[in-house]
């Protein structure tokens, strides 16, 4: 079998799934990355950035566009200044290559750092250094120690580029040895699936552990329009799994009766019929809410690598919130706060929140789950002479998601009640779909990094500032036509 050049990534790849590294290594066309899975890429690039920093008198190796010149400039570091910590060091035995984030001497040998974004020494991570350590040792460089630097969660940046203590060492020696004798036959099964054709390979639990694949799209089986998976995701696997072994894909086979769950049964009744179903009673519920009526959602973000003085890595803080206030009389106002400057926005935002939720009296502040009930408690925690204020606030949050969930279910929605499945069902023409380039969460948080991005031209900035905008005032706008879709007690 000829030899084909592995890369450690590609190993892992195999690792995961032996067809995920088919598609990628014969079929990129298919890969669809998501804006979280880009994130989590530039995560990766800042925290080992900060690593380097750590580090004094390291050496980048450079040459990442051509390995040869990489795998030459190692030893000639190797051999000029074995004194010097190298970054991206690179290696290869039997045709699999790999950069190793920091490799340091120490008394008698070298310790490998491997550095990762994560907040744990993850099963996978120890496999990683495995295929490092088996390479760099195959190339003739003896390791004392292994290690994995992972982000301490209980570092709080004190400001001025200071991020002495945001990694964590963990010493993983002992478990990435016990490892090393399979790296072999890792190799050779990867190289067996690269030389034969796509493996036949179900979906299942690896096209998620411990990475979403980008070929999902690709592999997943064609279902019916109302698979038995839709049902809800706490208990729907196990119940899935069981109907589908009773000859049942499709919820509409189900007959009466058979489902005990009476949740599942009304999924079941509901999506048979084919028509939406509004419990008349949820109306006495939403009768106990008086006027005027506030609608908020945050929008926030997490930063591996903290860059505001006081913050925690992966700190979920909010940058954004938009407000809907609905008067006795109908009439709807907008209020909204988008943080734009280089500063931490979160004082302005608790302020001027605290401000439009008292605008026109006190009244009930809906919200779609505990989300921002949570974050105004961390800000109550962040702001001690606000605290008193955003506890007040938080005694006035309701929750429209558990109301949603017990009294109305409609076919279109598919089994969830996330306020993206809910509103095209009562108001399709204020569908997500209609909006500019972010739809959710996760590409607001990957807009507004890139806002903050003093590179970002000021053409880019307006159109990133209006999406924005026009996404968190989208899921206010929807919260309210839910409320009064409720309020109204017909479907």
């Amino acid at each position: 079998m000829p030899t084909i050049r592995l890369s450690k990534s590609r190993l892992m790849n195999y690792l995961q799934c032996p067809k995920r590294l088919h598609l990628q290594m014969f079929r990129p066309d298919l890969v669809q990355d998501s804006a979280e899975t880009r994130q989590a890429f530039s995560v990766g690039h800042s925290v080992g950035q900060v690593a380097r920093h750590l580090v004094a008198n390291g050496l980048l190796i450079e040459h990442d566009d051509d390995l040869t010149r990489a795998l030459a400039a190692t030893q000639a570091a190797l051999k000029n200044e074995p004194d010097r910590p190298l970054f991206e060091a690179t290696f290869q035995k039997d045709g699999l290559l790999i950069r190793a984030d920091v490799l340091a001497p120490s008394e008698r040998r070298h310790r490998l750092t491997e550095v990762k974004a994560s907040t744990e020494v993850k099963p996978h991570y120890v496999h990683d250094c495995a295929i490092q350590t088996w390479v760099v040792e195959g190339s003739g460089l003896p390791l004392d120690m292994i290690e994995l630097a992972h982000v301490d969660t209980s570092f709080i940046y004190p400001g001025d580029g200071d991020y002495r203590g945001l990694l964590v060492h963990e010493d993983v020696t002992d478990p990435v040895r016990s490892l090393m004798n399979e790296v072999p036959d890792w190799v050779e099964g990867a190289r067996r699936v690269l030389a034969g054709s796509e493996p036949r390979i179900s979906s299942g639990d690896q096209c998620m552990d411990p990475y979403p694949c980008p070929f999902i799209e690709h592999c997943r089986p064609p279902e019916s329009g109302y698979p038995v998976t839709l049902f809800p995701r706490d208990r729907g696997k196990s119940t899935a799994t069981s109907l589908k072994l009773d000859g049942f894909n499709d919820i509409r086979d189900i007959p009466e009766g058979y489902l005990i769950n009476p949740k599942y049964e009304w999924i079941r009744r509901v999506t048979v019929a084919g028509t939406p179903d509004l419990d008349p009673r949820v109306t006495d519920v939403m009768s106990q809410f008086k006027y005027p009526r506030y609608y908020l959602d945050f929008e926030t973000i997490q930063f591996a690598v903290p860059i505001w003085k006081g913050t925690r890595p992966y700190q979920m803080l909010p940058f954004q919130w938009s407000c809907h206030t609905e008067l006795a009389d109908g009439e709807l106002k907008h209020y909204e706060f988008l943080g734009l400057g280089p500063h931490a926005p979160m004082r302005d935002l608790a302020e001027q929140l605290l401000t439009t939720l008292s605008r026109h009296g006190e009244g009930p502040v809906f919200v779609y789950s505990g989300f921002e009930g949570g974050r105004i408690r961390e800000l109550a925690a962040l702001f001690p002479d606000l605290s008193d204020r955003l506890a007040s606030l938080v005694e006035r949050l309701v929750d429209l998601l558990p109301i949603a969930r017990a009294h109305y279910y409609h076919p279109d929605m598919k089994g969830s009640w996330s306020i993206k499945a809910v509103l095209p069902t009562i108001a399709p023409e204020l569908s997500y779909s209609g909006l500019g380039e972010i739809q959710d969460g996760g590409s607001a948080g990957v807009a507004y990094l890139e806002l903050l991005d003093p590179a970002t031209d000021s053409s880019r900035r307006v159109t990133l500032i209006r999406d924005l905008r026009e996404y968190c005032k989208r899921d206010t706008l929807a919260m309210v036509k839910l409320a009064q879709y409720f309020s109204k007690g017909t479907a």
